[in-house]
């Protein structure tokens, strides 16, 4: 049989055991709040990123489907062609068409440049576009302050069915 004592002896042990364990599930879900918070923030401002990124790659089409449309006039006329059918795409052309389209869209990204626009075949149009992303999220003490940089591509090609 046991006696009396073993089992407040016992008892008090449990209880000294219990005591030495308060706090330690507050401190354990804390931290897991913490975690879970940084991962969703992490997720959020890579998100921001890639929802930039294909702005960009939106604005890159249009500007290169714009300067495929501005086929030079005097090409055309003149009688020059290409594989694509009568007129050439010029350098100059591309770049003014694709300033053009871009300065007419609607711009929320910051910085944005163009940094190609050329007609290696005179026939195709490829506009390279660069801008700032800033994700609102990340510690900007641990990430450059500037962001990052994207860049963009986007290729039309004017075609005329002959």
């Amino acid at each position: 049989m046991i006696s009396r004592e073993r089992c407040r002896a016992a008892a008090a042990r449990v209880r000294r055991t219990a005591a030495a364990e308060d706090g330690q599930t507050l401190l354990l879900g804390v931290g897991l709040v913490a975690v879970v918070a940084a991962l969703i923030l992490a997720l959020a401002s890579a998100s921001a990123v890639y929802l930039d990124l294909k702005t960009l790659t939106s604005l890159a089409d249009s500007a290169a489907a714009a300067a495929a449309d501005a086929i030079d006039d005097a090409s055309y006329f003149a009688g020059d062609s290409t594989t694509a059918g009568p007129g050439t795409l010029s350098a100059v052309g591309v770049r003014a068409a694709a300033a053009a389209d871009l300065a007419g869209q609607p711009v929320e990204l910051t910085g944005v440049q163009i940094t190609e626009a050329a007609s290696p075949d005179g026939a195709t149009a490829v506009v390279t576009l660069t801008a700032h992303s800033q994700p609102p999220f990340l510690p900007w003490g641990v990430i450059p302050a500037a962001g990052f940089t994207i860049t963009a591509t986007g290729t039309a090609r004017a075609t005329t069915n002959m």
